[in-house]
Formats: C-alpha cells, structure tokens, sequence
C-alpha cells in the first residue's frame, strides 16, 4: 500500500484500554475538535494528551509548538508507559500533539485532508486500541481495517475518511511526531 505504512503489530493495549474505560468522564473534558461548526470528527470523542501551547483556530493549523496535558497524562499511568516505550522503539526526534479518539459505534470521520503547517511539519501515526470488524479506514483510494495492538502511519496529506460500520466504538492514540529514521520498526511482542 502506498498510502498506509504498518509499523507494528501485536503490542499490548489492555491495560491502557481498561485505565481509559475505567475513566468515561475525560471524553467529555475538551470537545472542541468535535462540537466547532462543520468538524469531520462530529462523531468522535478525544481525550488531549499533548495540546497545543495555544488553542486559537490559527495556532491549531501553524503553530509547532505543543505542551503535555500534565493532569490527564497522570490519570493514565499505562497509557503513559506504553506510549513512552512505543517513542523509544521508533527514535521520535519531535513529538506534536498526541489525542485518543473514540470513533462511535455507526459513526464517521467525513472526508478531509490535514492542512496547515502544522500537518504539513509532522506524520500521524495510529496506535490502535480497540477497532471491530466494520473499522474501514480510507485513504485516496486505498482501505484498511487497522487492528487492536497495530501501530500505523498514513498520509493525511490527502484525503482521508474513516467508517466504523461495527457496533463497538474504536479507539485510536493518534500521534504526531517526527522520526529519527525512518522507517522504523519496534518488535511485536513475543517477537
């Protein structure tokens, strides 16, 4: 596939995912990304683990520059973990924003492409937590169904759109971030 790149697969995500389900409340604490007028993510939730240093419409697109979210980075100690070691097997040079998105069940992320210098500067990466059978990512012509434990990078350069025709939410750490080579490729556990 020319527009998706599987780095890994077979990483371990339950405890991550359960430390998440155990806290519903933090898909509800910033809404911005889904709730502004005409967003493609109308259907997701996220929870913010690194943010912008501003939150203005412009800085959001061109700005670089991005900071922890400290009180929600220490109510996910696994996910932290689990994060911190994935950055480590794949020599991050500079890390961006990273969010966990909760895609509905019977929802979509409609048709867009990332814009910006913002997107322009970093990759996105998808970690995977949880995706049912259904899960179809779509990327300029090209379809996959990315995988619980799977680590991905895609071209959000060109338009993108995603459909989980699952009844179970999905659930992806989508992290921006530049690499210190490339390709890199973390082992799988047991490997």
């Amino acid at each position: 596939m020319k527009n998706f790149k599987l780095i890994a697969s077979g990483l371990d995500v339950a405890a991550s995912l359960a430390e998440i389900a155990a806290q519903p409340e933090m898909w509800k604490e910033i809404t911005m990304r889904q709730t502004f007028p005409g967003s493609v993510h109308h259907d997701t939730e996220a929870i913010h683990l690194r943010v912008p240093t501003e939150a203005t419409p412009e800085a959001i697109l061109e700005s670089l520059e991005s900071r922890d979210n400290v009180p929600t980075l220490q109510r996910l100690p696994a996910t932290c973990a689990l994060l911190s070691g994935l950055m480590k097997a794949v020599d991050v040079r500079q890390l961006g924003r990273v969010m966990i998105v909760n895609l509905k069940a019977g929802g979509e992320i409609d048709p867009h492409y990332d814009g910006g210098a913002y997107a322009a500067h970093f990759d996105r990466f998808h970690l995977v937590l949880d995706s049912a059978e259904g899960n179809i990512f779509h990327c300029a012509g090209e379809s996959v169904h990315m995988r619980a434990g799977e680590f991905w990078c895609f071209n959000h350069f060109i338009e993108h759109h995603v459909l989980n025709r699952s009844d179970r939410d999905r659930i992806h750490i989508i992290i921006d971030a530049l690499l210190g080579h490339w390709p890199a490729a973390p082992a799988a556990k047991g490997d």
